[in-house]
């Protein structure tokens, strides 16, 4: 990654946030960095939807999307920019303490993301390139993805079910599938623009949280507010999970901590939920930060201003709900519901003495139009099909585990400060942390009794996430009371905290950066996969010389998770069948993959043709997984009759079915 690819990309991410700015500063003004943060990530929304309609209308071109863009920019900028206004929401003043904190989290947070991200793919003097396990779980699916979406289908295909559309929430990957296919040569690059677009989008998410704190603690509080909100974000972003000493108690070597999934402790020795901490948010998983993110605009108007003080900020905050839900319809499906339920519970609190509560919570509902028609959005592009009858409900399952161990090993450091915050009675008012409460009530409920069957830890992995954006409110609560009245108090829960939870993160970082381990994990994957000169080639070879549309396939039964994804993700071609772990594990799956098994494992040359044909494949690929699974069905690709090989060396062989 070169030092041209970032600040181009930079200035193409920030043309993205552009269109949103005039929203942001008419919801929290233009002085008020909130008003840039909440406009920079509205406006990446928007400029989805705007390539999306782009593609949708058939036209997609570098020259199509500049003028979608140009015109969305136009309405946002010429309605609402020149206007000079004051913002709807009036956010406590800004002070320089708040700036110096806020920027020394977003420091922490650059220094958090940029190590492991850099080192995705990094080549050593032999031209290898090395993926480490995690992101050759998350990224190398998002690889896949984003590289469908740059075919411009719409609906897009599924890559490993070719013959179907995908379900699943893909609109935050169509900025860089649209830079990556469309942008300058140099970002022609999708892997490239997936880990800058994380890395930008990272920074915006810790803004974003951090703003949203900000805002629910009085002025009047002075530098023990800046502070506080400060340490509440950087703990947790790097403070969150206590797993580090149960690892550590079990394999007191520290030899072992490189073989360990440090922050999955709860899951593999207590058989419970696990729950990631936010840099794995930011490294591995920014559609759903990003859908959080946008939560939080919600949230922090919310706290601000008890619920709409107006109709406009009604339709703005649900224009941000509405983004929210574009980008993951679970995550921003849960704040749409807390911003609603706050607005509700204010209501309740104002009681008499607020003549015009009534007529804000009216004001709040109006943020569920453009909620709900996000919601028909996804709805319409089949990003959700299937999803609801996965569902299921009840303390059970994982839930019984230990459920409290795991809880305070997984969230312990973040989770109780958050509570001592609930039991302070002096300073900033309680009515300002209601949307930070119930969406951590809310957030403890899902995890426990709210679950997918194709994906047990789905939904705790989600509703973690969850928690540790609402916790640092309540955290930053009892820091400014500490602060100002206990001072020895708030420095030895700081020093408890960082001595809780930091080994966790460190010990996460560097393994998440860590390519030169190559051992194999428990489950048998290797802790760092390898791809060689020659298997390079062979998925060049495969991007330039078959037809975007071709369908290439491996097999997917003989493959393990170091290794299921290489056609889709390096090759970038879409297959007949696959097994994909990160999608609804529907039946045509499994089936379709036996059928492929059998093509590779008859000695029949016809026979396998004719599978192939069945199953619309045109190239059919080969490296050492199916010649050490299938050595007798390997001659029969060799029948000129049926198959013609176009390519091949040492690493892999690829035939085109005739």
């Amino acid at each position: 990654m070169t030092l041209v690819q970032c600040s181009l990309y930079a200035v193409l991410y920030a043309a993205a946030a552009l269109p949103g700015l005039p929203l942001g500063w008419r919801l929290f003004g233009r002085q008020h960095p909130a008003g840039w943060i909440a406009g920079a990530l509205m406006g990446y929304a928007l400029t989805a939807f705007a390539i999306w309609a782009v593609i949708r209308a058939g036209i997609p071109s570098a020259i199509g999307f500049a003028v979608a863009w140009g015109l969305l920019c136009r309405v946002t900028w010429y309605a609402l920019a020149r206007r000079r206004t004051d913002p709807i929401i009036a956010l406590e003043p800004w002070r320089r303490p708040d700036t110096v904190a806020c920027a020394l989290v977003l420091a922490l947070a650059f220094l958090v993301a940029a190590p492991p991200l850099a080192k995705i793919g990094v080549r050593d003097a032999q031209r290898n390139r090395y993926y480490r396990a995690y992101f050759t779980a998350d990224f190398v699916w998002h690889m896949a993805l984003t590289a469908e979406l740059g075919r411009f289908s719409m609906p897009p295909r599924n890559p490993f079910l070719q013959h179907r559309p995908i379900h699943y929430y893909w609109t935050y990957f169509l900025v860089p599938a649209a830079v990556a296919t469309t942008g300058p040569p140099v970002l022609r690059d999708v892997e490239r623009c997936l880990q800058l677009n994380a890395f930008f989008n990272g920074l915006l998410l810790i803004a974003a949280l951090f703003i949203s704190v900000r805002a629910a603690l009085p002025s009047s509080s002075g530098a023990a507010a800046s502070v506080a909100v400060g340490a509440s974000v950087a703990l947790a972003l790097v403070a969150s999970s206590a797993e580090a000493w149960d690892w550590l108690r079990r394999y007191p070597t520290l030899s072992y901590v490189r073989e360990a999934n440090i922050d999955a402790v709860t899951a593999w020795e207590w058989r419970g939920y696990r729950v990631d901490g936010l840099q794995r948010a930011i490294w591995y998983n920014p559609q759903h930060s990003l859908a959080g993110a946008l939560g939080l605009v919600a949230v922090t108007a919310a706290a601000a201003g008890g619920s709409a003080a107006s109709l406009g900020a009604g339709v703005l905050v649900g224009m941000a709900l509405a983004g929210a839900i574009m980008m993951n319809p679970f995550v921003g499906g849960v704040f749409a519901l807390i911003y609603g339920l706050a607005a509700v519970v204010h209501l309740v609190m104002a009681g008499r003495r607020d003549r015009a509560a009534g007529r804000r919570l009216v004001y709040s509902a109006a943020a569920a139009v453009p909620a709900m028609a996000a919601v028909g959005w996804c709805v319409g592009n089949r990003m959700v099909e299937g999803a609801g009858g996965a569902l299921e409900f009840g303390f059970t399952g994982l839930s019984r585990n230990a459920p409290v161990i795991t809880l305070l090993l997984s969230l312990g450091p973040a989770l109780l400060p958050a509570l001592a915050g609930l039991l302070v009675r002096r300073g900033a008012p309680f009515w300002r942390f209601v949307p930070a409460t119930l969406l951590a009530a809310f957030a403890l409920f899902l995890m426990y009794f709210v679950r997918l069957s194709v994906d047990v830890y789905w939904v705790g992995f989600r509703a973690g996430h969850l928690m540790l954006l609402s916790l640092p409110a309540l955290t930053a609560r009892f820091f400014t009371w500490a602060l100002i009245s206990a001072r020895p108090l708030a420095i030895a829960v700081l020093v408890a905290i960082v001595a809780a939870g930091v080994p966790t993160f460190i010990i996460d970082a560097y393994n998440a950066q860590d390519i030169t381990n190559e051992l194999p994990a428990t489950g048998g994957f290797p802790w760092t996969r390898r791809v060689s000169p020659q298997e390079q080639a062979a998925f060049r070879w495969m991007r330039e010389q078959t037809p975007p549309g071709a369908v290439v396939q491996q097999d997917a039964m003989s493959r393990d998770s170091s290794s299921w994804w290489v056609v889709p993700t390096f090759g970038q071609r879409r297959m007949a069948a696959g097994l994909p772990p990160f999608l609804l594990n529907v039946p045509e799956y499994g089936e379709k993959s036996v059928v492929v098994r059998t093509m590779y494992a008859t000695t029949d040359a016809k026979e396998a043709w004719t599978i192939a044909r069945g199953l619309h494949i045109n190239y059919i690929y080969i490296d050492a997984v199916e010649r050490s699974f299938y050595p007798d069905g390997m001659k029969k690709f060799g029948d000129p009759r049926y198959f013609e090989r176009v390519f091949g060396n040492d690493a892999a062989t690829i035939y085109r079915v005739r």
